[in-house]
């Protein structure tokens, strides 16, 4: 940018710093080029924290690879020495250069929240461009938006540093219109497709174009563009940039026609939100700039209200012509305001200019005051009157009228003659407001040619300086994103809007004009191009009436291309609706006999129900009849078993009463046959050596016979184990 100066920053490229500019937001908030130097820095340890960093020239070094800045070394070494004192960042006994913790937590959390606001915006544009544009690949149009956002600020911030210091160099490829570099940013991309490069720049325009309804989108924006004059001002000596932030000078202000039309909502554009919120701005916080308006503006503001007045006034208007009117962006402001209001309902062109009669008065109210020159320069006003003519022409803007050349030129000359020759143009004493991009180019390409010090601004360039002196609110964020949005201006009385009118009011002449026709012809670029650049009426009249017949054949044509399609439709629609019938008694057939079906179905089911009942009854009955049975069962086994246990404790009685009857009658017999054996006389026994066994023998044959006798179970083992007993005993007898 500048001549490489041993004591100035140097800016190399930007596109570097675009692709961290997430980062280089994080650290560049205030504006102050040392705190931004400071920031820098601590990016460097923040994006290398295993870079042993010792010395100054390091980060010099650092800097210029990462963000294309070439800072001298003794601003590096400053910065360095403010951060060690402020304990952002430490250096443990003098070795290498470190981050402090909970400086690098807090610089990471500052550039996650400005690349989570990125991450919002696009997601949000995607999911809009999903709906828009289903076909366009969604990540195409965020590199071409991206380049165009690089482009833009890129120009706005190398524009916003010159107005600080005019020694900032400003190349002619800085001064391309919006326009232009939506277009170069396409092309770059390598779109081949005609309508997907139309798809694309339609999408990066809306995206532009509805910065208003998006609060994400309209905080990206203002930090982008904070971010870009931040990075611009770097340039700017540290001693200007610093006074010139701590205070304003006393400012005159001119504002140009197209401004003022703005405030008096004569146009159909944000410049007219820009203009009001602009207004307020100066008025709440007390800036110190004199609003005024050139007395030739006034005059041009007057004769373009009659010269529209006239026109309005040359035609009668019906409500279907203003409709068709209201729709067009070709026209000028005044007619586009008149043509809403009569298509609402008749309105007289009188009434409706009214308010405007006194222009002078409704912009006093506002504090915007007349300007009258004490003298007047003819010969610098001739000689600025041709320069900015043949510039003119050169851009292809020579269809600009003389009386609105002249006007440009007159407020021109005055502001560059009240502009002094300070540094800078904040403190230059008087400025131009406009929104006329052609006079704005002008005058910065005419006065870096001789050295002089440019004096008309745009919007956005003024909002940008104004913004360290109006305090943060959602408004001013709103009208200062809004400034992009901003097409190059049109001029009021432009050739286009010239020929848009003439063409409005050759159609108001027709008896019958579909509005249709009206509407596609006040749309129609390519006709109003040509018409344009005709300046024999009766050849303009000639094309006019050939575009409407063209328009009404066209009409007519797609009319009976509708009929027919209609009529297609209608065979189509009775075809369908013969089809439908079919459909409807084959349903209704298929209905009748399903619903027959689904009734026998459910007699079955009832029968079965039924069957299913008495089923389950007698189930029921079954299982209680079993469960009877089971009872009963259980009762005859009970008493079987007690009638055995019974019986089992009889027989075992009887068999115990058995027993012991056995051995008592044998018992009895015993004692018996012991008795007779001492009352009788039995020598055999008595006398017998073997008396003893012999009684004990006869003893258990008694006691066998008896047993044997009462108990059946033992007789035979007992009458048996008796004969056994009663042998041994006989045998003994006879062996004696």
């Amino acid at each position: 940018m500048n001549s490489a100066a041993p004591d100035r920053i140097t800016i190399r490229t930007f596109s570097s710093i675009f692709e961290k500019m997430c980062n280089f937001i994080a650290i560049a908030k205030t504006g102050d080029p040392h705190a931004t130097i400071r920031g820098l820095v601590t990016l460097c340890l923040f994006e290398f924290p295993d870079e042993q960093f010792y010395v100054s020239g390091q980060f010099h070094k650092t800097i210029e690879t990462l963000f294309g800045l070439v800072i001298p070394q003794d601003q590096i070494e400053s910065a360095l020495d403010e951060l060690e004192k402020q304990n952002v960042i430490i250096r443990p006994g003098n070795t290498n250069y470190r981050l402090d913790p909970a400086a690098m937590e807090e610089l990471k959390q500052s550039i996650e929240e400005a690349q989570s606001l990125e991450e919002r915006v696009r997601v949000d544009w995607f999911q809009q461009l999903g709906d828009s544009y289903p076909n366009l690949p969604v990540e195409d149009a965020w590199e071409v938006l991206r380049a165009y956002l690089q482009k833009t600020f890129r120009r706005h911030g190398i524009q916003a540093a010159a107005l600080l210091d005019p020694t900032v160099n400003t190349p002619p490829e800085h001064e391309a219109s919006l326009t232009a570099i939506l277009h170069k940013a396409i092309d770059e991309h390598g779109f081949l497709d005609k309508n997907l490069r139309a798809r694309v720049e339609a999408a990066v325009s809306g995206f532009m174009a509805a910065l208003g309804r998006d609060t994400d989108r309209i905080k990206y924006i203002a930090q982008l563009a904070d971010a870009a004059f931040n990075f611009y001002t770097l340039e700017v000596p540290a001693d200007l940039s610093e006074h010139l932030r701590k205070e304003l000078r006393e400012l005159t202000l001119f504002l140009d026609t197209n401004f003022l039309f703005g405030i008096l909502d004569l146009h159909y554009n944000t410049q007219v939100q820009v203009s009001h919120d602009l207004m307020r701005a100066i008025s709440e916080h007390k800036l110190p700039f004199k609003l005024r308006f050139h007395e030739e503006t006034q005059k041009e503001i007057s004769n373009t209200i009659s010269h529209y007045g006239s026109i309005l006034r040359s035609r009668p208007w019906t409500n279907s012509l203003s409709r068709a009117a209201s729709t067009s962006r070709n026209l000028s402001g005044i007619e586009q305001k008149f043509h809403e209001r009569n298509a609402a309902g008749p309105i007289d062109v009188d009434e409706f200019l009214r308010p405007f009669e006194h222009v002078d008065s409704l912009l006093a109210t506002k504090d915007i005051k007349i300007y009258r020159p004490h003298s007047e320069r003819p010969n610098d006003q001739n000689d600025l009157f041709h320069e900015y003519r043949e510039f003119l022409d050169k851009n292809g803007r020579g269809d600009k009228p003389y009386e609105t050349v002249m006007h440009d030129v007159k407020v021109l000359e005055e502001t560059r003659n009240l502009r002094t020759n300070a540094a800078s143009s904040l403190e230059a004493g008087a400025l131009l407001i406009s929104c006329d991009y052609y006079l704005y180019r002008f005058d910065w390409e005419a006065s870096r040619k001789v050295g002089r010090r440019a004096c008309v601004l745009l919007p956005n360039i003024f909002w940008q300086i104004l913004r360290p002196f109006v305090p943060t609110d959602q408004d001013f964020e709103k009208a200062f994103a809004e400034t992009f949005a901003l097409p190059e201006f049109r001029v009021i009385g432009s050739g286009g809007s010239r020929a848009c009118s003439k063409m409005l009011q050759i159609l108001a002449t027709y008896k019958e004009v579909p509005e249709q026709t009206a509407m596609k012809m006040l749309a129609n670029d390519l006709l109003l191009d040509r018409l344009r650049s005709e300046h024999d009426d009766a050849k303009f009249k000639e094309q006019v009436e050939q575009a409407f017949v063209e328009e009404n054949r066209n009409l007519l044509e797609e009319k009976m291309s509708l009929e027919q399609e209609l009529q297609r439709q209608k065979v189509r629609a009775e075809e369908e609706a013969r089809k439908r019938q079919e459909d409807k008694a084959a349903y209704e057939a298929n209905t009748n006999e399903l619903n027959k079906g689904i009734e026998e179905a459910g007699q079955q089911l009832e029968a079965a129900s039924r069957a299913l009942k008495e089923h389950d009854q007698a189930k029921i009955g079954a299982e209680e009849l079993a469960k009877a049975a089971g009872k009963s069962a259980a009762e005859a086994q009970r008493k079987a078993e007690e009638e055995s246990d019974h019986k089992r404790k009889a027989e075992r009685k009887a068999f115990c009463m058995s027993v012991f009857a056995g051995i008592a009658f044998g018992g009895i017999a015993v004692i018996i046959f012991l008795a007779l054996t001492h009352m009788l006389p039995w020598p055999w026994l008595v006398s017998h050596k073997n008396t003893i066994p012999l009684q004990i023998a006869f003893w258990a044959a008694f006691m066998c016979a008896s047993l044997g006798l009462f108990v059946g179970a033992w007789r035979k083992w007992c009458w048996g184990g008796g004969l056994v007993a009663f042998v041994i005993s006989l045998l003994s007898l006879m062996g004696t």
